[in-house]
């Protein structure tokens, strides 16, 4: 054991330079979600027990425990055990994203890109890199605990305590080792990123998903949810430290497996056989579209799949949000039936426009990620061949920006039909086809505004700073999260507006304004037009 370790503390101190600056955005993120979400809270509670009534009972609607779990059944709320309802799922998710493909970056990542050959042909062990890669897991998550924690109590919510502080900050911490341990995982039985970080984002969602279902109509099956877990750890609560203790388990588990994985296999090999192709491709592949068809399809496929179940699920509690003045004896008392349907219908509309928010930055995600393959395959090589035959790189970036930009926007339409349709079936009164008209009127400038930005960021200005591309995913993470806590938080109004999510915010209850559509349109174009120029310019090495 100690043998196949060998060096591994070398990796580790390498690591964690590398990733240093990707790790401290994280951080502050992260930091800056608890801190503010406990300050927001505590403010809206000491405000007086009608605005914390009026913050729970929004909470325990269907469509907000969709999106963030089910409250805490408990006789009195206080801000400690809102808060947990409140940011325990959405912390996961966002924890998640940056440990999993930093996970396979680590250790997948550096085989493909022939690093870990070159280091393994020194005096370094079979799974040094793994090693490495898993303590830098434990020492990233350990500081995120400790400064959770010390916000936590720095702002002392009513309700808390420090046991209280310290297990949701331990049950944090786990969590970032349960899904950074899933991709260790996923990273060991494939043989290329691109599918452990398919795989990795696949057990997320469906975690998300099972979550979400379960929480609205069957609690208690919520244990079949990873992210269930930790909600029924009920921090603040009841404390259940098994829940925890049940994640923590699987985590080694998961981690002590990987390690054995990587300790038997072959430098860059898989469990998971890749199928093989075809003795002789097919002449329709001659062109490049249909290369970034044939090799994205199923990534495309993926995320087709994903907004459609993930589209029909959030639909189908539309019907628990329309019936709830109906259940509100006072509202029944004072509203005659038509007034009601009408305030059901705009309670419905409001809803929707918090969930377009999620399905553009779904569709944008799916959409950059195609156009950033272009560096990625230049850097590996892939496009070495292809640079010395006919297509020219305008040809080429044209190819992989159009592809992204079409995935970017099916994604979106599919998500958004399956949400809107599978709404109308479990409504009273379905809404009219101008409100889904007005959804994509809105949202398909928003996804091609948004990733004709990450074109121009990450592709045709990386060469004046390599770090744009992230600047991009924390310009965008930024712009959601704001729209979604905006109401919660009691954000002003136009808090949102230094993104297109704050420009679409009143979208579907109103049409988008001309002026920002006319702003999406042509900023589009004119990022379009410079990712393309940046990259006729750029060297292949760059």
């Amino acid at each position: 054991m100690r043998h196949s370790n060998r060096n591994a503390g070398y990796l580790l101190r390498a690591n964690l330079k590398q990733n240093l600056k990707f790790s401290l955005i994280w951080l502050v993120i992260l930091i800056m979600m608890i801190a503010s979400g406990a300050g927001k809270l505590e403010a809206a509670f000491a405000g007086g027990a009608s605005g914390s009534k009026e913050i729970v009972k929004m909470l325990r609607a269907p469509g907000m425990a969709a999106m963030f779990g089910a409250m805490p059944k408990v006789d009195t709320y206080n801000t400690a055990i809102v808060f947990a309802g409140v940011m325990v799922v959405f912390m996961i998710i966002l924890q998640a994203l940056w440990v999993m493909p930093l996970m396979i970056r680590n250790t997948r990542g550096q085989e493909e890109s022939g690093l870990l050959e070159m280091v393994r042909a020194r005096n370094v062990g079979r799974t040094a890199a793994i090693t490495a890669a898993s303590l830098e897991l434990l020492i990233d998550s350990a500081i995120m605990g400790i400064l959770y924690f010390v916000s936590l109590a720095a702002v002392n919510m009513g309700g808390t305590d420090l046991y209280g502080d310290f297990l949701f900050s331990l049950g944090m911490v786990i969590a970032n080792l349960l899904f950074g341990t899933i991709a260790l995982l996923f990273a060991q039985l494939t043989n290329n990123t691109r599918t452990a970080n398919m795989l990795s984002y696949l057990v997320l969602t469906a975690a998300y998903l099972v979550r979400l279902v379960t929480d609205i109509q069957h609690q208690n099956l919520t244990w079949l949810s990873p992210i269930g877990w930790f909600e029924k750890a009920n921090f603040y609560t009841d404390n259940n430290v098994w829940a925890l203790g049940l994640a923590l388990l699987v985590s080694i588990l998961l981690a002590a497996s990987a390690t054995m994985i990587a300790r038997n296999r072959d430098l860059g090999a898989g469990i998971i056989a890749e199928r093989t192709g075809r003795a002789k491709a097919a002449g329709w592949l001659r062109s490049i579209p249909a290369l970034l068809w044939r090799t994205e399809r199923g990534l495309f496929a993926g995320w087709l799949i994903g907004a459609v179940v993930f589209g029909g699920v959030m639909g189908s509690v539309l019907g628990g949000v329309g019936d709830i003045l109906k259940t509100n004896p006072l509202y029944r008392k004072i509203l005659d039936v038509g007034q009601i349907n009408a305030a059901n219908q705009t309670m419905v509309l409001s809803f929707l426009g918090m969930y377009l928010g999620i399905f553009v930055a779904l569709a944008v995600t799916a959409g950059v990620q195609v156009a950033f393959r272009l560096k990625r395959d230049d850097n590996l090589g892939y496009l070495s061949v292809i640079h010395a035959e006919k297509p020219t790189r305008t040809t080429i970036s044209v190819s992989y920006y159009c592809f992204g930009l079409l995935a970017g926007v099916f994604v979106l339409s599919a998500g958004l039909l399956a949400l809107f349709f599978t709404g109308n079936t479990v409504l009273s009164h379905p809404l009219p086809l101008k409100y889904l008209g007005r959804l994509f009127a809105a949202s398909v400038p928003t996804v091609i505004s948004f990733i004709a930005l990450g074109i121009a960021l990450g592709i045709a200005l990386v060469g004046l700073w390599p770090r744009l591309s992230s600047l991009f995913w924390l310009y965008m993470g930024a712009g959601l999260i704001v729209q979604i806590f905006r109401g919660l938080f009691d954000l002003p109004k136009h808090a949102g507006n230094f993104t297109p999510f704050g420009w679409i915010a009143n979208v579907p209850v109103e049409n988008v304004d001309q002026t920002w559509l006319i702003v999406m349109i042509v900023s589009a174009i004119v990022l379009f037009v410079l990712g393309i120029a940046g990259y006729r310019r750029q060297d292949l090495s760059l």
